[in-house]
């Protein structure tokens, strides 16, 4: 990880609302398999399918990489996940409203909801490895896309070929730095993510108040931040396009957090996380309520009302 060691005293007021990217692009991202990373760092691109029944230019392509910077002296076998996706969106939201330092305990209380703790609240030792791991994936994962043919098509960007390659995350981190007089190291961002600039091209994103993610007596494990962040945004997704149906299903979402293939214990613990947090939004009077569905003896998903 690129440090920069200087001393420099900073004030910053982070916010208290998450917005992220919500395009095919983003959500793209953080879903792709083993062999698709492996094969996009030996140089193979992936055609991302924007539109699959356009009436007069029926499947329309955006072939993009994601790849290790080869500049760096980082190893990396794992593709992104939902946890660096929620980390992602942190840094979007504090570069979105003007703010250009972040610490690990910046991001521990956007990702938990914890956003009215300030310094009361900071991540375990777990956490906060957890936390700075996904911090170095995303400054040393690269990204290419080519949305050429989605812009002259259907005339965004003004007609104009796009392409861009950057970082995910661009940022350089500092250390022996203060900020809001407590002396710590931070991650100084210094461009808009990628993923962020698609996004508002497309006009594609959204956001939530960060507090609706605290959930009283939770753990708040890599599992369950990723659980609740994902089913918030899905959730807002809903709510916005009334053409979405209310309802998560269990394999969706284990899917998107990699748990497929977990033991029956810890999709057990996944599903109770998710009806806790569910019970939480309702008392928080975000959703109207919410009823887990079974197909026979299974668990089959969750219906919301919006």
């Amino acid at each position: 990880m690129l440090i920069v060691q200087r001393k420099k005293n900073v004030q910053t007021y982070p916010s208290k609302t998450i917005f992220f990217p919500n395009d095919r692009f983003s959500k793209k991202i953080a879903t792709l398999t083993d062999d698709d990373f492996q094969e996009m760092n030996t140089g193979e691109s992936i055609n991302l399918v924007e539109l699959n029944h356009h009436k007069k230019f029926g499947k329309i392509l955006s072939p993009f990489r994601i790849f290790v910077d080869e500049q760096s002296s980082i190893t990396l076998s794992e593709p992104v996940e939902q946890f660096d996706f929620d980390v992602l969106c942190v840094a979007i939201s504090e570069y979105h409203i003007g703010n250009r330092f972040i610490t690990p305990g910046i991001i521990y209380r956007a990702l938990t909801g914890k956003v009215n703790k300030g310094a009361e609240a900071e991540p375990s030792k777990v956490q906060l490895a957890d936390i700075l791991h996904s911090v170095e994936k995303l400054m040393f994962l690269k990204t290419q896309i080519n949305m050429t043919d989605y812009c002259q098509k259907l005339n965004c960007n003004d007609g104009n070929a796009f392409e861009i390659l950057s970082p995910l995350l661009p940022a350089k981190k500092i250390s022996e730095t203060t900020i809001n007089g407590k002396e710590s190291t931070i991650i100084e961002l210094t461009s808009k993510s990628p993923l962020w600039q698609v996004a508002c091209l497309k006009s594609q994103f959204m956001s939530f108040d960060a507090a609706l993610l605290n959930v009283p007596n939770q753990n708040n494990s890599k599992m369950n931040i990723e659980l609740k962040n994902y089913v918030l945004r899905r959730i807002v997704e809903v709510k916005k396009h009334r053409q979405l149906t209310p309802i998560i299903t269990f394999d969706d979402l284990f899917f998107k957090c990699r748990l497929e293939n977990s033991d029956k214990g810890k999709k057990r613990d996944a599903r109770n996380a998710v009806i806790d947090f569910l019970e939480h939004l309702k008392n928080e009077k975000f959703i109207k309520d919410f009823e887990p569905v079974k197909h026979g003896n299974s668990f089959y998903s969750i219906a919301f009302k919006k």
